[in-house]
């Protein structure tokens, strides 16, 4: 009786362990597509950021607007001003401006030679009111350094991208673009890293456009091979020039440092 009941006994473990089997593979495939599935999902990743669009730094190649801030409703209150702050406009309904219509925010910085205006986003303000020669609007979305004064440019709707970061090899063949050099560096800093801005002197004129991608070289001498440090990618593009964003980095960055189209 104890043989025939241990016989049972075993027969049911074994099928058990047969419905957990086929029960277990299934969910052993669905994890492992899952697996897979975020392998693919980390080769790309935001290369352009809503940051890079609407905050960066750009040099503006043609005269400035005559649209300003010459106001704002708390400006005794605070120097920098901020979302949801009342600002107001010297143009209006004669200048052919409207209510609801939305303008970039942008600060001009200095003046580089032969190229332009050195400028940058600050964000954007909404219209909510207009008279003949004056309007009120409203910030949406500040990058900091709102002050009275900044300049008015008319408001573009961007996209960001989704791409991969495609590298650099120190001594390989390198592409056949036009080169170029740095000319500026996020924040006058005197060397730029991953993830910050610079301006190079390569533009529409050269082929560049938006979501291409960089390599940027040091050269110790004239007399020995330049080396690739760094990749970067175009987020806007004028004539002569365009904003750059380092993806990656193995050393500083420096201005006058040569960069070239993959």
């Amino acid at each position: 009786m104890k043989t025939v009941f241990s016989s049972k006994v075993i027969i049911l473990a074994i099928l058990l362990a047969s419905c957990n089997f086929i029960l277990g593979f299934p969910q052993a495939q669905t994890q492992q597509v899952q697996i897979e599935k975020a392998k693919i999902f980390q080769e790309t990743y935001p290369v352009i950021t809503e940051s890079d669009l609407y905050c960066s730094y750009f040099v503006f190649e043609d005269n400035l607007p005559s649209l300003r801030l010459i106001g704002a409703e708390r400006q005794h209150e605070k120097i920098l001003l901020s979302d949801d702050d009342i600002v107001f406009i010297n143009g209006g309904k004669n200048d052919g401006l409207e209510i609801g219509q939305l303008f970039f925010l942008v600060e001009v910085l200095a003046k580089l030679d032969g190229y332009g205006y050195l400028a940058c986003k600050r964000g954007r303000v909404r219209l909510i009111s207009c008279e003949p020669e004056q309007s009120v609007g409203r910030i949406e979305k500040s990058c900091g350094h709102v002050t009275i004064g900044n300049f008015l440019f008319p408001y573009e709707e961007k996209e960001g991208l989704l791409g991969r970061d495609l590298g650099f090899e120190p001594y390989s063949t390198f592409g056949r673009g036009p080169i170029g050099h740095i000319i500026f560096q996020e924040n006058d800093f005197v060397q730029v890293a991953s993830g910050h801005w610079a301006i190079v002197d390569l533009g529409r004129e050269d082929g560049l456009e938006v979501g291409q991608q960089l390599t940027i070289f040091k050269r110790v001498s004239s007399k020995v091979p330049r080396e690739a440090i760094a990749n970067a990618i175009v987020i806007e593009v004028s004539r002569k020039t365009a904003t750059v964003r380092i993806l990656s980095a193995k050393d500083a960055i420096f201005k006058g440092y040569e960069v070239q189209a993959k």
